[in-house]
């Protein structure tokens, strides 16, 4: 018996994680007659159940999920080794061979075999980029976790190998599951009538016609501080141009939005909130240059969803960045900003050709949600052998 912690999944607007985790799960469940599924939702305040069936839909059934009401399992996790007392199969009522977590760290109150997932080594590599509360349940619980776990998945060779640096484990325990895209989702519009629709909205919600683009959360990794100088130098010679910074707004970002409102060129800033995956799709596939300057990344979905679209990238060279993009993309030093100007000038004034456009498509589709999940299930046989 397979158990699946689906604590990510536990909120309405899923975010990166929990996005992961319920694609790998939808690609997983179907093929599975016996397994189960936890949830913690202390007092059942906030009907975690509900929201995990709406996310999952028909992958599930319905008595395969167990609510946990009596501890949130944050709390659970910081309990440490004093969570032994009060085991994890006790309070969830499994008798799995093997529990799979998708959110890095697994209590030391599970007696059983575990799998986790780790995406990045940020906690390690840049721990003032990441907000206290975050950095110190990793900091306190990650190594015993990594230690514990009978298997790991990350998400590229990149964190891979920082995994094994930082961690000091085995090669042999790690398992890579690249982020999928689903390509019948993010993929070039080609309907005249429907490309018309999605330049309305677009002009009628943001005032956007002629702009580049970031995807993700305003916090100090994602170094938007820098995409925000290069723009300024683009607006000079560039005066229909505008920036649009799609997502929500994260820890620490002071700077940044302080950046921004003290800009020469802050009429022509754009920052969106939280959008759905509709929305982030049409600004994806209408955007002039897709931008992700980010300073550390474990995988960057954002990237392949503008590859799957067929929208030029400029992007960071660090981290898993130029692993997934394949030789596709323009590659920049994170804070060279004009480098950042030069390599989007070029997109600006030499739009892709076909041969090179249908490259990043299928560039993308290499990274598929069902290959993950087959990884997840090759990393449970290693952890029962």
């Amino acid at each position: 018996m397979i158990a699946y912690n689906v604590q990510p999944l536990a909120q309405e607007k899923l975010t990166g994680i929990g996005n992961y985790a319920n694609d790998v799960l939808k690609n997983l469940l179907p093929n599975q007659k016996e397994y189960e599924l936890h949830v913690f939702d202390f007092l059942s305040r906030n009907g975690a159940p509900d929201i995990v069936r709406t996310h999952l839909g028909d992958s599930i059934v319905d008595n395969h999920l167990m609510t946990v009401k009596g501890i949130p399992l944050s709390v659970y996790i910081r309990m440490g080794k004093a969570g032994r007392v009060i085991p994890y199969e006790k309070l969830t009522g499994t008798s799995s061979d093997v529990t799979i977590f998708f959110n890095y760290l697994a209590p030391e109150g599970l007696k059983g075999k575990s799998i986790i997932t780790i995406y990045d080594m940020v906690c390690k590599r840049y721990p003032e980029t990441m907000d206290n509360r975050n950095r110190k349940l990793l900091q306190r619980h990650l190594d015993a976790s990594a230690r514990n776990a009978s298997a790991i998945v990350t998400i590229s060779e990149f964190s891979k190998r920082e995994i094994m640096e930082y961690l000091d484990v085995p090669e042999e325990k790690i398992f890579v599951a690249n982020c999928g895209i689903d390509t019948s989702f993010y993929s070039p519009l080609t309907d005249d009538t429907k490309v018309i629709l999605e330049k309305e909205y677009l002009t009628s919600k943001w005032d956007v016609k002629d702009y580049i683009l970031y995807v993700g959360t305003l916090e100090p990794r994602k170094n938007t501080v820098v995409l925000i100088e290069a723009f300024e130098k683009l607006c000079k010679n560039n005066p229909d141009l505008k920036l649009v910074l799609a997502g929500g707004i994260g820890w620490s970002a002071d700077k940044t939005l302080s950046r921004i409102e003290n800009s020469e060129f802050k009429d022509r800033i754009i920052k969106t909130g939280y959008i759905s995956n509709e929305e982030k799709r049409m600004l994806l596939r209408n955007a002039r240059v897709f931008v992700f300057p980010s300073i550390y990344e474990g995988f960057g979905m954002p990237v392949t969803e503008a590859m799957a679209c067929g929208t030029p990238c400029v992007v960071a060279n660090t981290s898993s960045l130029p692993e997934i993009s394949m030789g596709n993309n323009l590659l920049v030093e994170p804070n060279d900003v004009d480098g950042y100007v030069k390599a989007i000038e070029f997109y600006l004034n030499n739009p892709l050709s076909i041969e090179s456009r249908n490259r990043l498509i299928d560039t993308a589709s290499a990274f598929s949600w069902k290959k993950a999940a087959s990884v997840y299930e090759i990393a449970t046989k290693y952890a029962l052998r």
